[in-house]
């Protein structure tokens, strides 16, 4: 039996389920087989928490004009200083207003043990009512609530953490069996750490490198996947990028002898085409440093924010944030993005102006 028959994650398994390439939440199509276990199991373990935790970036990118292929909800987005109720935001596609709803039923027990209830709108509430009399429960207060609420200081969390490294390695590891080179290029640790990273660590770093004919080859707000198999350095190295911008290497095989490689896989969420491809020139990459001096990372890490002002502006020819503000005052008016690695690295990243209240 051909080895593309068994799944790429385990090499264990046969592989007869489909699973994406570029992962659905980002808009991804294009499928490679797996098995059932590894599919389910990553959804599960990582592919899951990490769509949620891009569910701050997604919403500001939809609101420079990007068009995701579901709607996009930040759960819990806030939460009310008064009252202490979390509230999800949406955007409103035909008038692009931000519309603000609970992120779920708040009941509040009060002394008697009588729960009082606690909704954005009556229609709502009477939903509920109905059902909580349905399991006996009893109601002794009915607030339905329409709170304005300022929402100019929001801090989005992206951890370089266990979850996101295997984020990363699962789209190599797919791209690698797409282009049918899985079983030269991706060491046996990668995979290892893929199913079991309890017991197992494969590095992921961010790289702050610009790489001008990366540019050149992709369209500029592109989720790319780059692969490069250099038989002199004995090495295979990937560059993942998320939104044309977003930078993270690693390296899935230190001591490779086979013949030189150099491919990329892209996604444009501008109109969702997949391209996978062998492409020459090669970028002929070095390995990236682990360890980067925080003033450096911060010098770096404001020109890789600035570069995704000017995709921005060249992709929608407006932008209603700015991710990478000029001005030091501005900075109680950002969303926050922090950055967190393994080795305690720690970056905080402004990207995006933001002073905007919510009925």
């Amino acid at each position: 039996m051909l080895e593309s028959s068994f799944c790429p994650y385990c090499r264990i398994s046969h592989a007869t389920s489909d699973d994406h390439i570029f992962s659905d939440f980002l808009g991804g199509t294009e499928t490679v087989l797996s098995c059932q276990r590894c599919n389910n199991q990553f959804g599960h373990d990582f592919e899951g928490r990490i769509s949620k935790q891009f569910a701050p970036l997604f919403f500001m990118l939809e609101g420079c004009g990007m068009s995701f292929r579901k709607p996009i909800l930040w759960k819990k987005a806030f939460t009310h200083e008064t009252t202490g109720l979390s509230y999800d935001l949406k955007r409103d596609k035909k008038t692009n207003k931000i519309l603000a709803c609970l992120s779920k039923t708040t009941l509040i027990k009060n002394e008697s043990g009588i729960m009082s209830l606690d909704m954005p709108d009556l229609k709502t509430a009477q939903q509920k009512i109905k059902e909580l009399e349905a399991h006996g429960k009893s109601i002794i207060k009915l607030v339905a609530t329409k709170e304005k609420v300022n929402i100019t200081r929001y801090r989005f969390n992206l951890s370089l953490d266990e979850d996101f490294r295997r984020f990363i390695l699962k789209m190599c590891v797919a791209y690698c069996r797409r282009m049918n080179m899985d079983q030269a290029i991706i060491e046996d640790n990668v995979l290892l750490y893929l199913s079991d990273s309890k017991r197992n660590y494969h590095e992921v770093r961010i790289d702050y490198n610009h790489y001008s004919l990366l540019d050149s080859a992709v369209p500029p707000l592109a989720h790319t996947i780059y692969i490069e198999a250099c038989p002199k350095s004995g090495r295979t190295y990937a560059i993942v990028r998320l939104f044309g911008s977003l930078q993270f290497f690693t390296i899935l095989h230190r001591n490779y002898h086979g013949s030189q490689f150099a491919g990329i896989g892209i996604l444009n969420p501008m109109d969702y085409s997949e391209k996978f491809q062998e492409i020459d020139p090669i970028l002929q990459l070095t390995e990236s440093p682990r360890h980067v001096l925080r003033f450096l990372a911060d010098y770096r890490t404001r020109n890789m924010l600035r570069r995704l002002d000017d995709k921005i502006l060249i992709s929608f020819g407006r932008n209603d944030y700015t991710f990478a503000p000029k001005e030091a005052a501005m900075i109680l008016s950002q969303i926050c993005i922090s950055i967190g690695s393994a080795d305690n690295f720690f970056a905080e990243m402004l990207i995006g102006s933001y002073k905007n209240e919510v009925n």
